[in-house]
C-alpha cells in the first residue's frame, strides 16, 4: 500500500512535468516562427516602382539584405514589414528588397538589367542590413542606414530617412 501510494505521487508529478515540457516546447516553437513568413517585395523592376513613386510623389526604400543574416531578419520581421503593412506608411514609401547574395535578375531606374549582387556592389552596400532611401530619379535622398542599429532608434532613422525623401519628392526636384 505504502509503494503504491509513492507511485501515485510520483506519477503525478511525472505527468505533471510532462504537460509543462510539452506546453515549454510548444511556446518556443512559436516563439521562434521561421522569419521566411515576413517577406518585402522584391527588387525585381526599381523603373517600373520608380514611376509608381513618382505618380504617388513617395520616394522608394530599399533594403539590402542576405537571407543567412540574422540581422536583416530582424530588420525584416521586426521594422520592415511591419512599415510595409502599417496604413500610416502605405501610402508614404514604396519598400523593396536587394538579396546581395543572389544573382536574381532585375532591372535597376535607369531599366537598365543587372542583378542585386551587381547592383548592391554598385552602389558600394559592404554591409547588410543597409537600407537606401532613392528618390523617383534613383538619386539618394538621404544617408544609408547601415547594420541594425540600437533598437530604440531604428524605426526613427527610417521615418527620418523617408521624411527626407517625402519632402524632396513634394518639393519636386
Amino acid at each position: 500500500m505504502i509503494i503504491l501510494n509513492i507511485f501515485k505521487r510520483c506519477g503525478y508529478r511525472i505527468v505533471t512535468c510532462a504537460v509543462f515540457a510539452t506546453a515549454s516546447a510548444a511556446t518556443l516553437a512559436t516563439a521562434f516562427v521561421p522569419v521566411a513568413a515576413a517577406q518585402l517585395l522584391p527588387a525585381d523592376d526599381l523603373a517600373q516602382a520608380a514611376a509608381t513613386a513618382k505618380a504617388r510623389r513617395t520616394p522608394v526604400l530599399i533594403a539590402f539584405m542576405e537571407q543567412s543574416c540574422p540581422y536583416c531578419a530582424i530588420a525584416r520581421r521586426d521594422y520592415l514589414t511591419p512599415l510595409q503593412t502599417d496604413p500610416k506608411w502605405q501610402n508614404r514609401v514604396l519598400i523593396r528588397e536587394v538579396e546581395v547574395d543572389r544573382n536574381t535578375t532585375m532591372r535597376d531606374f535607369t531599366g537598365a538589367k543587372t542583378t542585386h549582387r551587381a547592383y548592391a556592389r554598385s552602389l558600394g552596400v559592404k554591409t547588410v542590413p543597409t537600407l537606401i532611401v532613392f528618390d523617383a530619379n534613383g538619386e539618394r535622398v538621404a544617408p544609408p542606414i547601415t547594420g541594425l542599429l540600437a533598437d530604440d532608434f531604428y524605426r526613427l532613422y527610417m521615418e527620418q530617412a523617408i521624411e527626407a525623401g517625402l519632402t524632396r519628392m513634394r518639393r519636386g526636384r
